[in-house]
């Protein structure tokens, strides 16, 4: 009792504490206002994964989904969790990337970069976007930065070998979570390649990481092949989805040119989209913290020479944000992936830490003059960067939370009216149906003949249509007027969305 009292009495900690109760205020706001909204296609395959990780309900993913999330959800489900539960876990969670990002800044630097950079974790719209969604990168950003805490007690400080066993686990489940914490080996590769050569294959706290890193993998490889036949089919998913001849890349090349394929590598470095998941004061705070790591690149001798102190631990916090930037810009480049913000999540850490540094150099040059302003200016900076990050994320997460919204009782109404075991037929959303439901549900096409076909051989008892997409065969419920009842429809406004009709006379 008496060190949390001695705790609470610094006002740094104070504001810490009050940085961590806003955080997580913020996000049970918008989890109020969301717990009950509609699951994407993305989302509904996690967790009908997870509900087959937990009581064997059907799952029908892609075998490259990633499912580490999946089965921590299915735990839960397994002891009895409800989706509103799950909700909160992911809150949870996405406070606990703030702390995290207070305790980065507080190691790498000070208190107050760490609560600097926490706070503007803590309202940045697209973190809170997807802490209201179902998404692996939310987990992924805990995973990769605890790691890369671990690897800097363990490795650089030269702390206890648990330190480094710990980072490597996290990155191995880190990669079954979502691929994208993957990025690390790139980080730290470079890292060690740069302060130390080779020197660091000699060193047992690194193999001590390998260890870790190792048994986790060994088990997510494994898990994997009993699945699918193949250790981890993301890698040949991209090899033959993306980089084998003729694939994505080469389409991409054809229509649009070497130029203008290779410009992709800058996308979440363009001013689009700097403006989108930054927005303009944070911009601002970034730009000025970026300026106060020009250090690293003059004294870059002493980095090699592993000497100095502050530039390890500059050229740790900027190399972590640019070669995750780097490596998803590259990853435009060679797939036909669109840009998404939260692919970069592990960045972010890093980057706030960045735009903290620029916040604090200019309430130190602030304070020159008058101590008071330095406290004024954090402020000034903090409430906007709030502001224009909150206002979005309150105007994007409710816009979207009524997307969809048809799905939910459509696959409740399923779930009431059939037996498990039933297969259904639906003609475009198969995965969400597939996870409110609990059953079955196959895509049908437009060989009117093979869904006939499709109907009597599994005895399917309800088809679904839906307007959500142009490529929905509803041609084949106007031709089969006769063996087509429907049941339930569900309506956009006054305009129908969704339509479940009961198979009568297949036999």
């Amino acid at each position: 009792m008496e060190k949390v009292k001695a705790f609470l009495k610094e006002r740094e900690n104070q504001i810490f504490l009050g940085v961590i109760i806003a955080a997580l205020a913020i996000r049970l706001y918008f989890f109020f206002h969301t717990y009950n909204q509609a699951l994407w296609w993305d989302e509904a395959d996690y967790m009908s994964i997870a509900k087959h990780y937990g009581f064997g309900a059907p799952e029908v993913a892609a075998p490259w989904r990633a499912r580490g999330m999946s089965l921590i959800f299915g735990v839960f489900y397994w002891f009895g969790a409800n989706e509103i539960f799950q909700r909160l876990v992911v809150v949870a969670v996405s406070t606990s990337a703030v702390f995290l990002t207070y305790i980065l800044g507080k190691e790498m630097y000070n208190k107050k970069i760490g609560i600097i950079a926490a706070a503007i974790l803590a309202v940045s719209w697209i973190h809170l976007f997807w802490t209201t969604r179902f998404s692996g990168e939310i987990f992924g950003m805990v995973f990769f930065t605890l790691a890369a805490l671990c690897f800097w007690q363990g490795y650089v400080l030269n702390k206890s070998k648990w330190y480094m066993i710990a980072c490597g686990a996290l990155i191995a489940y880190g990669i079954f979570l979502y691929e994208s914490v993957g990025v690390f080996f790139l980080f730290i590769l470079i890292y060690l390649l740069a302060t130390e050569r080779f020197r660091f294959l000699k060193n047992k706290k690194f193999w001590w990481g390998m260890l870790g890193l190792s048994v986790i993998l060994i088990l997510v490889f494994i898990h994997y092949y009993s699945l699918f036949g193949q250790i981890y089919p993301r890698v040949s998913h991209i090899i033959e989805g993306s980089l084998s001849s003729g694939a994505e890349l080469d389409q991409k090349l054809a229509a649009n040119g070497l130029l203008t394929v290779l410009s992709s590598a800058f996308t979440f470095v363009s001013w689009t989209a700097l403006q989108d998941y930054m927005r303009w004061p944070l911009i601002v705070a970034t730009a000025i913290g970026l300026f106060t790591f020009l250090d690293v690149i003059i004294g870059f001798d002493h980095v090699l020479k592993n000497n100095d102190d502050k530039l390890r631990k500059d050229f740790f916090i900027l190399w972590w944000a640019v070669a995750t930037i780097a490596f998803f810009g590259i990853y435009l480049v060679l797939t036909n992936a669109y840009y998404e913000p939260r692919y970069i999540f592990p960045a972010f850490p890093a980057l706030f830490i960045i735009a903290a540094r620029g916040i604090n150099f200019v309430a130190e040059a602030a304070e020159k003059y008058k101590k008071q302003i330095g406290a004024i200016v954090i402020i000034i900076f903090l409430v906007s960067i709030s502001y224009s990050q909150l206002t979005y994320a309150n105007a994007m997460i409710k816009n979207k939370a009524a997307s969809f919204s048809q799905e939910r009782p459509a696959g409740d109404w399923l779930k009431a009216n059939t037996k498990p075991g039933d297969i259904l037929l639906a003609c475009s959303q198969v995965v969400p149906l597939v996870y409110y439901s609990e059953r079955k549900v196959i895509t049908y096409r437009y060989n009117n003949s093979e869904v006939d076909d499709l109907i009597k051989n599994w005895s399917v008892p309800y088809i679904i249509v839906d307007a959500y997409i142009q490529d929905c065969n509803i041609g084949y419920v106007n031709q089969r007027q006769a063996n087509l009842t429907a049941m339930q429809v569900f309506y956009e406004g006054n305009q129908p969305v969704l339509a479940i009709f009961k198979t009568t006379g297949y036999s």
